[in-house]
């Protein structure tokens, strides 16, 4: 079981990386900075602001785990 949770941990590591650089990603790429307001954001900005939420909500969940983990642990 313990082998189950560490395999589940990294691949949301991994997934957090990945959404996390898609995201940043597509943020670059989705803004047109001489454009107009109406034109400066394409799909792809708000894409990637998507992705960069998935990324933070991972991040959170990661810091959690690890925080309950390192507590727990100097408790005895």
């Amino acid at each position: 079981m313990t082998l189950l949770r560490i395999l589940g941990l990294m691949v949301a590591a991994l997934a957090m990386v990945g959404f996390g650089v898609c995201g940043a990603l597509g943020v670059l790429i989705g803004t047109h900075p001489g454009a107009d307001l109406v034109d400066s954001f394409n799909i792809y900005f708000f894409l990637g602001l998507a992705g960069l939420a998935v990324c933070a909500a991972l991040f959170w969940f990661l810091g959690r785990k690890a925080y309950k983990a390192f507590a727990s642990s100097g408790k005895q």
